[in-house]
Order: structure tokens, then sequence, then C-alpha cells
């Protein structure tokens, strides 16, 4: 977590933006440039992402837009985080994240809230952000000649492995108990699995002591590895790949909630560009429940983090960021769902114009903090 006794340094306006050790030298003396950008990551959070859509609109529509170092940038993900990557990676990445956007806010659980619901309007928003009953979508993504997308999953095992949502539960269960001690509450039930772009065959390592799994990301097994990367064991349907069929595959962010890259991403000599809806990372799905569980900073030595300050999110509706919760809370009257979700996309713009304008004048190099 960002220095709480570094940001009473006067930050970018309606911003925190907080670095690892390199990174925060590199920007004091350098300022922030797209060329200084070797990957971009995106965490889990449903419908959290949706307060820093207009940021990553920004990222990627103006920022990146004005790289000219020719080595593709790497995009990782999970859940939500892979769903706005892909959209990014798209040759308009504007208009891909605007649309994206749009289909999230428009999800409608009127009528329930089932298992059945929830995987209906995942389809529905994949299908209207990426559409892939056309190739052109994925075959945009899969030749971007500034990106490489890598998708992250897990591949279950033991209680995990199960279409039965009571073995599934089960062993949810005992890892949420396990994880109040130790980090390896998932071992033998998960495996961290990342499908690449087949253009770029990192070596990933696993400092974590959860072992990755590397598998090409092709036009055949991209929505399926997508759909994978947000499935929610027991809230969702159990996603299997025809090459895997002995395997579940399930919400890549079990296990890297907010990836983290000292937990396995290879050594890079460049940045790592971290829009966040949060000021502070979280590992694991289960370390949301403990406050004091935060990713370290040794962890985090090239990561950029850009994210909302406490008080832009406390003047939201609702004094808060989007959740999952709202879907319940607003069932009633989805009207006021939309409006308030799309009042909280709009306002995000002003996050991404704050960006631009402070790596566009210097200003960051003064306003950047540790994490």
């Amino acid at each position: 977590m960002a220095n709480p006794n570094a940001r009473s340094k006067q930050p970018v306006q309606d911003l925190v933006i907080a670095a690892g050790p390199s990174a925060l030298q590199h920007i004091q003396q350098n300022g922030l440039n797209p060329n200084d950008v070797s990957a971009i990551f995106g965490a889990s959070g449903a419908a959290k992402w949706l307060a820093i859509a207009g940021l990553d609109h920004a990222v990627f529509s103006h920022f990146m837009s004005q790289r000219s170092e020719p080595t593709p940038v790497d995009l990782f993900g999970t859940s939500v985080g892979a769903f706005k990557l892909a959209a990014s990676a798209r040759q308009d990445p504007g208009a891909a994240l605007l649309a994206t956007a749009k289909a999230y806010v428009e999800q409608s659980y009127q009528s329930a809230t089932s298992l059945a619901a929830i995987d209906e309007q995942t389809a529905i928003v994949l299908n209207k952000a990426f559409a892939p009953d056309t190739p052109q979508a994925i075959e945009e993504i899969l030749t971007n000649p500034r990106y490489r997308l890598h998708i992250g999953t897990v591949r279950c095992h033991g209680g995990l492995n199960s279409a039965n949502r009571v073995r599934q539960g089960l062993a949810l269960a005992r890892a949420g108990l396990l994880a109040l001690g130790t980090q390896q509450h998932l071992r033998g039930l998960t495996e961290r699995t990342v499908f690449s772009d087949p253009r770029r065959p990192l070596a990933f390592t696993a400092r974590d002591g959860y072992r990755v799994r590397h598998e090409k990301l092709t036009a055949d097994n991209f929505m399926l590895a997508l759909r994978a990367s947000g499935s929610i064991p027991i809230y969702m349907s159990p996603v299997h790949l025809p090459e895997d069929p002995a395997h579940i595959y399930h919400d890549g962010g079990m296990l890297d909630y907010h990836p983290v890259p000292g937990t396995f991403w290879p050594p890079t000599d460049g940045l790592i560009l971290y829009p966040h809806f949060y000021d502070h990372f979280k590992m694991r799905w289960f370390d949301k429940f403990y406050p004091w569980r935060k990713a370290p900073q040794s962890q985090l030595d090239k990561v950029v983090m850009i994210a909302p300050t406490r008080a832009w999110v406390k003047a939201l509706p609702d004094g808060k960021i989007p959740s999952r919760q709202d879907f319940p809370k607003y069932q009633k009257n989805e009207t006021e769902r939309f409006d308030k979700w799309n009042e909280v996309v709009a306002r995000s713009h002003e996050l991404g114009a704050h960006f631009i304008e402070a790596c566009r004048s210097g200003k960051i190099a003064e306003a950047v903090v540790p994490l």
C-alpha cells in the first residue's frame, strides 16, 4: 500500500500515483513516457472496474498511442481485468473500452441473480464487447502489432475440479480457513494457467509456490479462456476447454486477485503500468477479507499504480465505487443502478484527463509517492 505519510505530498488532482522502488526513482528523474512501459496489468474486481473505465480509456487511446518504441507491450489481466485488456488490444481501443463498459453497466438481473442468470449476462457482456460471432475482434487482438495479450485463469484440482457446487463450496470453505494463516491455502486446488498470445512465449517463474501452466491463446480457445478468467466458482458454471476436458478452468482472481508481478512475472527492463480502482493490492481472492493482508513492496518494484483518491471515491453516487452487491441492491430498480453506474463511468474520464496532463506537464515526477 502506498505510504500514508508520503500522501501528504500534493497529489495529481483526484489521483494517487504510487510506484515501487525502481519505478519511483525512474519517474522522479525522468517523468513517465509511454516508451517506458513494458507491460500493463489489470485486476479482478467485477463492477469496481467501472470507476476507472475512463482512466483506461485515456491510457490506451491517448497515452499509449504516443508510444514510438516498436517493442510490443504485454497485457496481463484476470477476470474483468482480462476483459478490459482484451478490449484495449482492439484496433480502436477507445471504442472497444466504451462498448465494454456500456455492456457491463447494462447487465440485467431484474428477474434473478441465479447461476444461470449470471452466466447469461456474462455471455451477453462478452458478446457485445467482442462480437465472437465474427472473427474480426479476436483477429484484431491476436494480430495487434502493439500488444501481446495474456489471460490469467486457474486450472482446478481436487474439490474445485468438480461440477458439484457442494464439493466446490466445501473446498473453498477449507481454503478460506487456511487463508487466515498461509498464502498456500489454495495448494492442491488451483494451478495458475496463463493463456498467452503465441507471438510472445514468456518464461514465467512461480515464485509464490503456485506453478504456472502456460498455454497458447488461439482464435479457437479465446472466448473460453476469457470467460474462464472471470468464472467465479459456485456462482458461475465451470469452463471446460476441448484441449483439456479433464479439468475445470475458473476465475484467475482466485490466485491473482490483483495480479502482483513479483509472484510470477518475468523480469523486465520496463515499467509495469497498473491502473487500479484501489490504492493497494490484494494478492489472492481470500485476502480481500483480511485488511492486514496486502502485497509487499518487494513484489511491486517496477509497478506504477494509478488509482483514484479516496476523496474522489467518496464523492461518487452512494459514496463508493460500484460493486457486484449493487445487482441485488437495485434489483427492483435497475434504472437507478444504470444511472448511478453511468455517472461513475462518465466521471472516471476525469481521472484519465488528470493522468494525461500529469504526464504531459511533468508534474507526475513531483506527485509520485512510494508504494
